[in-house]
């Protein structure tokens, strides 16, 4: 058995794909093949939203959907919101985005340059009126210390020039709001203009427009907002799909705090935005008792140089149903900075970083009899018998089932068994001494004297003053 400290672990880039869906451990291509068969269908164009918890993969899933697309000939863009959400307004990030990506297809190259001109037209009718505009200038002023100058010039000039100023200013914005009453018109025809020259544009494409905008959950709540009220007003067109990434119940309570509204409103002020709604696999599905979910553990234990069997079996075995991905990748890079030399120890260790701290003896119970009810014999047992439990029947579970062959775990049942047997000839002395000889091999402490709840707190206090 080879056990390494060596660290084999890198980050994935997900911004240059070659080969769409490798390392797909979820199946997620076949979510990807069902959604771009259902995009090349739609000639209405659509919004639809991908939804997911954070950690649960929804970024790997669009990046390597964005290849697949690519690959299909498909024009497919991807906006990532939160690297975005320093800009007032987002009708700017989606057309120039869009302008950039067309650009590139010969089917409507030659129109792209009249296409900008309306975007920046319909941009220009977009632009707050001036008195917002006054406001913001003059914060930047005041940030700038300009107007604090001013202000202790008037201070020692007198009121006159407070008095003037004011007059000015009141005078422009009165002008502004009339020329912004008599545009009105002129702003509602530029920004019609725009919608029917994009339109022009997507009747020429082979295949919808694909609009990938992630991270929707994590950008400025005003931002994100705006950005769908957008999609909607004025990117709402024939062959354009616009996929939003986002984690749901994070979105609506932005929307909460943003309008004020309470939860139901939130959520009906979202679905009125969205046109269909898509669920990514939940960690349920993802990290659950199945062969699948092992190679997942077993792929970021090697990444960890952790090339223990048991210690990926032990860890596959007592992992929460309900954990995400992002989060047992976390729970490996803890076990990579925490193992020892020791693989005896190391077994210990992983058991407590996916159970809880206390009750090990008994959660490393638990995972020897998950494995015995992998024969259907043993489905309804309820507490681990070691002494009539048969090595080369465990053997062939474990082989047939996970085609692993065990070193460690299997010398623990052994040790156990002779504890179990010292147990039953009521020899209390002989048995505590047999106990504390056995547990000292998996303890990260020598105790001269070991007991159940101080080898326990040896992993609690391991952990807890090391993180």
């Amino acid at each position: 058995m080879t056990d390494t400290n060596q660290l084999n672990w890198q980050r994935t880039n997900l911004e240059n794909i070659e080969t769409a869906w490798e390392g797909d451990l979820w199946d997620r291509k076949r979510l990807g093949i069902q959604l771009t068969n259902y995009v090349d269908r739609l000639q209405c164009g659509a919004v639809l939203a991908l939804d997911a918890r954070w950690g649960e993969g929804k970024t790997w899933f669009v990046r390597h959907w964005q290849k697949h697309l690519e690959d299909e000939n498909h024009n497919v863009i991807y906006l990532d919101a939160f690297a975005n959400d320093y800009l007032e307004d987002p009708f700017l990030v989606i057309s120039s985005e869009i302008t950039s990506c067309l650009a590139k297809d010969d089917n409507v190259s030659s129109h792209i340059n009249t296409f900008k001109e309306k975007a920046a037209a319909a941009y220009q009718a977009l632009l707050p009126s001036l008195p917002k505009v006054l406001l913001t200038l003059g914060l930047n002023l005041i940030s700038g210390g300009v107007l604090g100058t001013l202000a202790q010039q008037a201070y020692e000039t007198g009121e006159k020039v407070i008095e003037s100023a004011s007059d000015e200013i009141g005078e422009k914005i009165k002008e502004s709001i009339e020329a912004k009453i008599e545009s009105h018109e002129a702003d509602k025809n530029t920004l019609l203009v725009f919608k029917q020259e994009l339109a022009q544009l997507a009747d020429k494409l082979e295949k919808p427009l694909v609009v990938i905008i992630d991270e929707l959950d994590r950008c400025r709540p005003d931002f994100a907002i705006r950005l769908i009220e957008r999609i909607k007003h004025f990117f709402d067109i024939p062959k354009i799909v616009f996929v939003l990434v986002m984690n749901k119940k994070q979105f609506i309570m932005s929307i909460k705090h943003f309008y004020g509204y309470d939860d139901d409103s939130s959520k009906i002020y979202l679905d009125k935005f969205v046109d269909f709604e898509i669920p990514l696999l939940n960690s349920k599905n993802i990290i659950s008792k199945n062969i699948s979910s092992f190679e997942i553990i077993k792929k970021l234990m090697l990444g960890v140089g952790e090339e223990c069997s048991d210690i990926h079996l032990v860890f596959h075995l007592a992992i929460k149903e309900n954990i995400s991905f992002r989060e047992l990748k976390k729970r490996v890079n803890i076990y990579a900075l925490l193992k020892q030399e020791s693989v005896y120890k190391n077994l210990f260790i992983s058991l407590s970083l996916v159970k809880s701290n206390s009750g090990l003896i008994r959660s490393m119970k638990d995972v020897i009899i998950s494995i015995m009810k992998l024969n259907e014999a043993n489905i309804n047992i309820v507490d681990a018998n070691l002494r009539n439990t048969h090595n080369d029947d465990f053997i062939y579970l474990v082989d047939q089932n996970y085609s692993l062959k065990l070193s460690v775990l299997l010398e623990y049942i052994s040790d156990l068994k002779e504890i179990e047997i010292e147990n039953q000839k009521n020899n209390s002395y002989n048995y505590k001494l047999l106990f504390s000889k056995v547990m000292n091999k998996y303890a990260l402490m020598h105790e001269e004297n070991m007991e159940a709840h101080i080898f326990e707190q040896q992993f609690i206090k391991y952990l807890s003053s090391s993180l």
